[in-house]
């Protein structure tokens, strides 16, 4: 170590040092001894140095410091964040396989497949909208990474397969891309979802579809409002893989702005007798993942305004979309009252992840629910 070096290192250690000492007597003199702690029995030591714990940032440092100089240095964040150009961050899962071997994608159409068997069987059909994925969209934001093969032909290779089952897949990407490029943005910067414009598109989109592809059955008979909420700030589930606070929080992107937004019925003032007694049946079934179930977004409202006509919802976040489709088709309310439509909202990436689910595993498992499996492997002897 030459002696600038030294200098150098001996001048950050003390900076540090000082910067810890500063920070401690700050944690101190935000002190505020409660009266009715007695001194003499320990009390107000232990509340002291309760407070000292909480208030103190020590234990923080080592994660906020290292944090701070793997992304400002080296661009990089912890393991499941690839982080991009102009602040933008991705999720690992979509730039890479969620297994070793390429087979998973094989494996979960083999699953969606017996969904569609399942639902055929119940005379209930099926609309899969793919959600494409925000590095899809945002590809020129990636900052020079690139999803690796198997993930650049997962949304093709998705709608295709969905094709040649016969079911609607339809290709949404085009009315997502042209929202982008007309100045609207689609997916947040450092959130894995699509923002309330983005839904919306997707939902109209998505709508149209729907309805021409099942014209016998009801559609705009019920008309449905959205209002637009409250503006505010929001941090995106991404940064929680930039753990620079509450250190160095403006060392990392800034956070998205949200206007919240919700759907509902038209008023009983503004509607008319005819579509005042119209029909309204909630006879379609949505399910799947946060995308839909999560309020901020607001995609069930947006798909019920194009449709014109109420739906359940019955999507569940942290979940991907296998597990809440299984529970739907195990329910209940599926076996006692088939639906019209289920439209399954399914991100492309995870048909590239393991399905972590015991109960999902296990109805896979079972033999009734393997004959898209055995279907697959006839179409391919006949080929």
């Amino acid at each position: 170590m030459t002696t600038t070096s030294r200098k150098l290192t001996a001048c950050v250690f003390i900076l540090l040092v000082l910067g810890v000492g500063l920070l401690s007597l700050q944690s101190l003199g935000n002190y505020g001894a409660p009266a009715e702690l007695d001194p003499v029995t320990g009390e107000l030591a232990r509340d002291l140095e309760s407070h000292y714990d909480e208030g103190f940032p020590v234990r923080d440092l080592g994660t906020n410091v290292w944090a701070a100089i793997n992304y400002t240095v080296f661009n990089e964040g912890r393991p499941g964040v690839t982080v991009g150009a102009q602040g933008w961050l991705f999720t690992d899962e979509e730039m890479y396989l969620g297994a070793e071997s390429p087979a998973i994608v094989d494996t979960n159409l083999k699953r969606v497949g017996a969904v569609i068997d399942h639902l055929n069987a119940a005379g209930v059909p099926l609309a899969l909208m793919v959600v494409p994925s925000k590095a899809r969209l945002y590809a020129s934001k990636l900052g020079g990474h690139q999803p690796v093969p198997a993930m650049k032909s997962l949304y093709i290779r998705f709608l295709d397969r969905m094709r040649s089952d016969q079911v609607l897949a339809p290709n949404l990407f085009p009315a997502l891309a042209q929202a982008r490029d007309e100045g609207a943005q689609v997916f947040l910067r450092t959130d894995t979802h699509w923002t309330p414009r983005g839904a919306d598109v997707f939902a109209r989109h998505a709508a149209g579809e729907i309805k021409m592809a099942f014209d016998d059955q009801s559609w705009g008979k019920t008309e449905f409002v959205t209002t637009l909420g409250e503006t505010r700030p929001h941090e995106g589930d991404l940064l929680t893989y930039l753990p620079l606070a509450p250190l160095f929080p403006e060392l990392g992107p800034a956070p998205d702005t949200l206007t919240e937004r919700s759907t509902s019925i038209k008023d009983e003032r503004g509607t008319t007798a005819q579509s005042l007694f119209a029909e309204t049946s909630a006879d379609v079934v949505l399910v799947g993942t946060s995308y839909s179930a999560n309020p901020l977004w607001d995609f069930p409202g947006a798909l019920k305004r194009y449709l014109g006509r109420d739906l359940i919802n019955v999507s569940d976040e942290g979940q991907g979309p296998f597990q809440p489709m299984i529970e739907y088709l195990q329910s209940d309310e599926f076996q006692g009252h088939p639906p019209e439509l289920v439209v399954w909202e399914f991100p492309e990436r995870y048909l590239a992840q393991p399905v972590q689910s015991e109960d999902a595993l296990a109805w896979f498992g079972k033999p009734e629910n393997l004959l898209a499996e055995a279907r697959s492997q006839s179409q391919q002897s006949i080929q």
